[in-house]
């Protein structure tokens, strides 16, 4: 059994010691840096996938995430507290450049910080709505409308005889 299995094991029985980190990082070409942001209270350093290291700074998130099936349609939902109104910046900056904001959620294991416990989501902002304090994400894990059709470009390289046409 592995260590993940195991936590979502005790997690369900309540007696678990382990803890989720789940971590969001937001990137867009109008802005200067990428946003890093996790759950909870404490700030925390985390590595990932690709074997960087980043610092993500603790807000109040909330999850919401998407089923698991083969719909068009798969989405999670992101609530994060803006009292400051940095998201509503971020976004109108994002909305004047016309660039598209991309998102990466990771989970983690707070004894573990050096590797996501899962595979990360890789994901689109679709829609932002603010309300009094909270700002709502809609993201879009996948892209039925930016993928291309057909998906098997026929170039020279694949079809030699299309230099001939």
């Amino acid at each position: 059994m592995s260590i993940l299995e195991q936590t979502y094991r005790e997690a369900i029985a309540s007696a678990g010691k382990e803890v989720f980190v789940r971590t969001l990082e937001l990137t867009c070409p109008a802005w200067t840096e990428a946003v890093l942001i996790c759950n909870g209270f404490t700030d925390r350093v985390c590595g990932t996938e690709d074997g960087r290291v980043l610092s993500f700074e603790a807000a109040n998130i909330g999850f919401a995430l998407a089923a698991k099936n083969n719909k068009g349609n798969q989405a999670l939902a992101f609530a994060v507290d803006n009292t400051t109104g940095r998201v509503r910046q971020l976004a109108d900056q994002a909305l004047d450049a016309n660039t598209r904001i991309t998102g990466v959620y990771r989970v983690y294991l707070a004894s573990d910080l050096s590797a996501p416990c899962e595979k990360p989501y890789r994901m689109s902002v679709e829609s932002d709505s603010f309300e009094e304090n909270t700002s709502n994400l809609q993201c879009g894990f996948f892209d039925l409308k930016g993928t291309g059709w057909p998906r098997i470009f026929y170039t020279a390289n694949f079809v030699p005889a299309l230099k001939y046409l």
